[in-house]
């Protein structure tokens, strides 16, 4: 029995001795950090790199930074926009953007019908393939 609390004794003083020698470090203290800034549009403009007519003008974006197109631009796939909004394709067709086409950086055009039918379809899709009615009245 005697050696038993012994050993006890020598168990508890050991696991004393483990914990006192872990002591804790204070680390320093952290360095506010300034928030980063967010980049912003003027307001109706849309954020994606590319050309948009807007009241009239044909304004271009590139890494958010939007201003009016000034001079005939090419892009990659060959296709040419100049400043009054006239497109012609890489094929050679000619088209005029007008307000709230969208062409991208990389020539393809998106028209206002085409979103518009895009989001018709998107609600039609959300609807689950029903078109929403005004409810009867309840007599």
């Amino acid at each position: 029995m005697k050696v038993y609390r012994m050993l006890l004794a020598a168990l508890l003083f050991s696991g004393a001795a483990t914990l006192s020698a872990e002591a804790q470090t204070k680390l320093p203290p952290r360095r506010p950090v300034q928030p980063r800034a967010k980049a912003a549009a003027p307001a109706g403009v849309t954020m994606k790199d590319g050309f948009v007519v807007k009241e009239g003008k044909v304004m271009v974006t590139r890494d958010a930074h939007t201003e009016p197109l000034t001079t005939e631009t090419a892009l990659v796939n060959g296709t040419k926009i100049m400043a009054d909004g006239t497109v012609t394709m890489a094929n050679g067709t000619t088209t005029t953007l007008q307000e709230g086409d969208y062409m991208s950086l990389t020539g393809r055009l998106t028209t206002k019908a085409m979103k518009a039918e895009q989001d018709s379809l998107m609600q039609l899709s959300k609807n689950g393939g029903k078109m929403k009615m005004k409810a009867k009245k309840k007599n």
